[in-house]
């Protein structure tokens, strides 16, 4: 494991520098990309190409009344080199203060879930906002308000992420865009509100590495001839996308009070604190792409052997806490959470730190090799119920911890890669498990 690693990161020095132009900004392009004259509208290509290794695991699960035999396994152990995204982002100023954002992901094979059956072609975001948003550790101008309509990611998730992997919670609540309204603004330059009123996600459960694996696959039908293209993964509950309907018109609202502060040098460092509240009731099942399993609370029914749920709420509650000192930035998460009933808890947290590099060699007029910015990410879940013996998938009442670290490096304006290891230790009945990944990412944009 530790020898795939190590060549993976040596594939990625003498990949670099075949690719064309990347930022020392955290958007590869910068805010404009390709754009008119004017600036008004503007259009961003981004490509990912990855190496993946992960480690080789098994957990049969005996019991579970399915027609064919359970058994958690690692989705892909062997060392895979894939093409995992290629997004299309366009987005134009109709006027300055009405701004339409439209975002297609294609193949995108880590959001995919079941990873082998899911759609290729999706739209992550496509929405309309009226008024100015003021973004996390952005200094706010005074009182403001704004209105978002259509598909947009939830307000209280981690936008930048300086890893490609998620943490815990990051895949677990708010990982999806929602389809909905959003409102919000600022009273002076210090207090801000949130408030959204959305269909919500589905629930589902996925692998807490890159690939969610597949579950629910047509091959895993009785009498199917057909070979297992990916593994379950060991999953944990979570929002997966969201479908082309609502949750039998169950609405999701949610709301958020947060303060902030900026100073130094144009007012980039500062300090972000937002508490937050969602809350749906669940639907009685969710027909998902791909799989035989449906969402929400027919997925916690199992076969025979349910989850102990209690009524149909399902809230999550959490303060994010995002600083920026200079060259160092820090997202923390804490988080509660009760799914029908089933209750549980944790946090996380990401720090990362970017260095200036002086450029190791030149390529025409642009210096190679710019910036590097190591990353640290540690998350835990701690559910507070125990999954019965015989449900499906027993992985999502463990209790988990995941540390990730790793680093991006900035080729050139374009071009960044990052290298980064995910150590997982899932707390079974039969001892800690230890399903970890390695990754490399190359991205590339024009």
């Amino acid at each position: 494991m530790r020898r795939t690693f190590i060549a993976m990161v040596l594939c990625a020095g003498s990949a670099a520098p075949l690719a064309p132009a990347a930022s020392a900004q955290d958007s590869l392009l910068g805010v404009d990309a390709l754009a008119t004259d004017s600036g008004r509208f503007r259009l961003k290509v981004e490509m990912k190409l990855n190496l993946r290794n992960a480690n080789s695991l098994e957990f049969p699960v005996a019991n579970t009344g399915a027609p064919f035999a359970v058994v958690m396994q690692t989705p892909s152990a062997h060392t895979s080199a894939e093409i995992s995204n290629v997004i299309l982002t366009a987005e134009g100023d109709l006027t300055p203060d009405i701004l339409a954002r439209a975002v297609v992901n294609v193949l995108d094979l880590y959001n995919r879930n079941p990873t082998s059956t899911d759609q290729r072609v999706f739209v992550r975001e496509a929405f309309v906002r009226f008024g100015k948003k003021w973004e996390s550790l952005k200094e706010m101008p005074g009182t403001t308000v704004y209105l978002e309509l259509g598909k947009a990611p939830r307000f209280s998730k981690q936008i930048l992420r300086k890893l490609e992997s998620y943490g815990l919670w990051g895949t677990a609540v708010g990982r999806f865009e929602e389809t909905g309204a959003e409102a919000g603004g600022s009273f002076g330059p210090h207090v801000y509100w949130r408030a959204s009123a959305t269909g919500g996600t589905p629930l589902y459960f996925r692998d807490v590495n890159a690939l969610a694996g597949d579950n629910g696959t047509p091959e895993r039908t009785v009498g199917s001839t057909v070979p297992v293209v990916y593994g379950s993964g060991f999953p944990i509950l979570y929002d997966t996308m969201a479908t082309d309907v609502g949750l039998s018109g169950k609405f999701q609202v949610g709301g958020g009070v947060g303060l902030r502060f900026n100073w130094g040098e144009n007012n980039r460092s500062g300090i972000d604190l937002l508490g937050w509240y969602f809350r749906r009731d669940m639907a009685d099942r969710v027909s998902l792409e791909g799989t035989f399993y449906s969402g929400d609370l027919r997925l916690l029914q199992g076969f025979v052997v349910a989850l102990p749920v209690s009524g149909t709420e399902k809230y999550e509650g959490g303060i994010n806490l995002e600083a920026r000192f200079g060259p160092v930035h820090l997202f923390a998460q804490g988080i509660k959470q009760s799914i029908a009933g089933l209750k549980r808890e944790g946090y996380e947290a990401e720090l990362s730190w970017r260095i200036p590099l002086p450029g190791l060699f030149a390529s025409g007029d642009q210096s190679v090799v710019n910036w590097i910015e190591p990353a640290v990410r540690a998350s835990y879940i701690d559910n507070l119920f125990d999954a019965p013996p015989g449900f499906v998938a027993p992985s999502v009442g463990w209790d988990w911890r995941k540390y990730d670290f790793g680093f991006r490096l900035g080729i050139v304006r374009g071009l960044d890669v990052t290298v980064e290891y995910s150590r997982n230790e899932a707390t079974s009945k039969k001892g800690v498990l230890h399903p970890d990944e390695g990754l490399l990412t190359l991205r590339a944009a024009f």
